[in-house]
């Protein structure tokens, strides 16, 4: 299998440092000449680059007598990389988070767009499940099977996964809504609830969760998109009509 330049900028490479460090890696010890000519880059563009790699640590230089050499690093070095950047990430995001915390009443409004987008908060927002933190959900369980099967997919991987999540769930009276109901029975724990409200009230296609200061809507039919919306007093709100609602489900 031959792995493309562009593969390797998942590692934060550029596409000409990615066709460099492949050139390098096929072609052992070599010149800036046969660099250039691998990894089809102008001479002066190769040399930039090479630079650029040096400075990662992913090429290294030989000086053979007049001569220099370039070598690349182990592939294993890419790995590192991504490690590093990674716990680095973890090291700032107290700070990161603190920002993002400020004293400003103001709401933080994100939007998303998109079905791959969609899908990706979904993810996110599962791995935050935790036995902590309760998470409110009310949603139209139909809609999700019909826009985003995925989504239910990957929820009840996460709930394998996940020891005694705090969950409630308030989903429409119709079909599909008294099904969940039977279904999560084989894969919810003790504090995880479900329950569904009289037909007579109406969901549109969304999904909807409340978790933290955070309340999220789904707009599952047409043009899939999300809003989050972070603000202390919304989340409020949202949850006292959750509670309300919820001791009208069964």
């Amino acid at each position: 299998m031959s792995i493309d330049a562009k593969e390797l900028q998942q590692f934060g490479l550029t596409e000409k440092e990615s066709a460099l460090y492949l050139a390098a890696l096929e072609l052992g010890s070599t010149s800036i000449s046969d660099l250039a000519r691998k990894s089809q880059l102008k001479r002066p563009t190769t040399y930039l680059v090479v630079n650029q790699l040096e400075v990662m640590g992913l090429l290294s230089q030989t000086r053979i007598g007049k001569r220099f050499f370039y070598s690349a690093a182990h592939p294993r070095r890419l790995v590192e990389r991504v490690r590093f950047r990674a716990n680095r990430a973890e090291e700032m995001m107290p700070e990161l988070v603190a920002l993002c915390n400020n004293s400003s009443n103001k709401p933080r409004l994100q939007v998303f767009e998109g079905l791959e987008g969609v899908k990706l908060l979904y993810q996110e927002l599962y791995e935050s499940l935790n036995n902590k933190q309760e998470a409110l959900w009310f949603a139209n369980i139909g809609a999700l099977r019909q826009y985003v099967p995925e989504a239910i997919t990957e929820y009840k991987k996460i709930l394998r996964k996940i020891k005694n999540p705090k969950i409630r769930e308030l989903n429409c009276g119709d079909k599909e809504g008294k099904h969940w109901l039977e279904e999560t029975k084989s894969f919810r724990g003790p504090r995880h609830q479900v329950r569904i409200l009289p037909p007579n009230f109406e969901f549109g296609s969304t999904d909807n969760l409340i978790l933290g200061n955070k309340l999220v809507i789904f707009s599952l039919k047409g043009d899939v998109s999300v809003i989050v919306i972070e603000n202390k007093e919304i989340a409020l709100t949202y949850r006292t009509l959750f509670e309300a609602a919820w001791r009208l489900g069964k």
